[in-house]
């Protein structure tokens, strides 16, 4: 019992540490040191270079950008604070925060671009004259996150969005005085291409969404879904381009909309038995009478259930034991008596159900064969020997270290023969042990 409430202690403890994340900042580098910028306020990033020259600007203004069709102003960041910057060759492309203020959009080149960090808002400090090296009035604030500290700079105070800055305001006014030299310059650029853009950005943009993955959905990129992220980032790209949208997740919302694609069919429901009848064919057949099967992740546990029916009714002579487990306590508590209303039933279940006062629920005697229960894949037991594994969907919002650690577990705890069913678009990093019998959509691995 006492380690129950410690584990339900350190998950409210997560909850609320994860709750209180409600500023994100784009963080990058300057002379050694690392700032940040209100995420809000970045349109897009990007790798880009061949700048076009304007006649008669201020040092800090490398010139102007084709950017899709829209010709923005580019300010090198490091120069406008009086910061080193390396002379980059003609072809070299720099890294380049686009950022919307009101109705401008300007580029601004740093040294280096890093990732999204998500802090709370209250871990803001005020600024301090310690920063020297930049006007206090630049910045908004400072924060430390894991071990380093971040300067947060106000790019409406650098941009002259807010009145009084008088040397800020000069980009703004520098940007006005562009005049008859900007639209000359435009002729000169629009000859990029959309193509040469996407080349420039690509690599960049697709690293920079991977850690928003991270930072929005706890989603972690590996070569379990490898393929999957580049397939969708082209899409999206074409999607986000087309509609003249930034290309960079900017908040949960986006993060959904990207991931939409990923989740495997029948999510959070019952398996339609069309995909009932893909995936019967690769259930192994056990030495003995007993199967045991492992469904981590089984959230409310409809997967649970559903892999019951489809064992029941190809399988009926099996001695069936499956575990479920999840690291959402209320779910797993829930799921014995998950209820389900008539219309959203397939067919195909309806001999293991009965009808009760408020809908549908299974037979207490297949109820039985169903285990479920509070597990964190963090603290992974040594399980009794498993006939079969179903992970759909789960290794991929797992850190990487603990995908591969829990990809070892099943391999060492699956009996010979046995198969690992992972989401449709996740794969085994190595097929070292396994042999891949993916079919029909369901990505499946037998054990050697």
């Amino acid at each position: 019992m006492d380690n129950a409430i410690t584990d339900i202690e350190l998950l409210q403890q997560e909850a609320k540490k994860e709750s209180s994340i409600d500023f994100k900042m784009v963080t990058f580098s300057l002379a050694g040191k690392d700032y940040g910028v209100d995420i809000m306020k970045v349109k897009e990033i990007s790798k880009a270079g061949k700048f076009t020259f304007v006649p008669n600007s201020a040092p800090y203004v490398r010139g102007v950008y084709n950017l899709r069709g829209d010709i923005i102003s580019v300010i090198d960041l490091r120069i406008f604070f009086n910061q080193p910057a390396r002379q980059s060759g003609e072809s070299e492309l720099e890294s380049m925060i686009i950022v919307r203020l009101e109705d401008h959009v300007i580029g601004i080149i740093v040294d280096e671009i890093d990732k999204v960090v998500g802090i709370s808002s209250e871990s803001v400090q005020p600024p301090h004259p310690l920063f020297g090296d930049i006007n206090i009035k630049y910045i908004s604030g400072v924060a430390e996150n894991n071990n380093r500290l971040y300067v947060i700079l106000d790019v409406d105070a650098i941009f002259g969005t807010k009145s009084g800055e008088n040397e800020a305001s000069s980009v703004e006014n520098q940007e006005d005085s562009f005049g008859s030299s900007a639209v000359e310059a435009e002729s000169q650029v629009q000859s990029e291409t959309k193509a040469d853009t996407q080349i420039n950005q690509s690599e960049r943009e697709l690293g920079f969404i991977k850690e928003t993955l991270i930072t929005f959905k706890q989603f972690y990129a590996s070569p379990v879904n490898d393929d999957w992220i580049k397939r969708r980032y082209k899409q999206w790209f074409e999607e986000r381009y087309n509609r003249d949208q930034s290309i960079q997740l900017t908040g949960v919302d986006d993060a959904e909309s990207y991931l939409q694609s990923f989740y495997s069919p029948f999510t959070d429901c019952l398996w339609g038995e069309e995909y009932i009848n893909a995936v019967t064919p690769l259930i192994p057949e056990p030495s003995g009478g007993n199967f045991n099967l492992w469904n981590p992740g089984c959230g409310k546990g409809f997967e649970s259930y559903s892999v019951l029916a489809m064992l029941k009714k190809h399988k009926p002579d099996l001695n069936v034991k499956i575990h479920g487990s999840d690291k959402d306590l209320i779910s797993v508590a829930t799921a014995p008596g998950l209820m389900f209303q008539k219309s959203a039933v397939p067919d195909f279940y309806s001999d293991f159900m009965v009808e009760g006062k408020t809908g549908l629920q299974f037979q207490n005697s297949l109820k039985d064969l169903i285990m479920f229960e509070f597990r964190d894949l963090e603290n992974l037991e040594v399980f009794s020997r498993l006939d079969m594994v179903i992970i759909r969907d789960v290794l991929s919002f797992l850190k990487v270290e603990l995908q591969n650690r829990v990809l070892q577990v099943i391999l060492e705890n699956l009996k010979a023969n046995g198969v690992l069913i992972l989401g449709q678009n996740e794969k085994l990093p190595s097929l070292n042990g396994w042999e891949d019998i993916s079919a029909n959509g369901i990505s499946a691995y037998r054990k050697k």
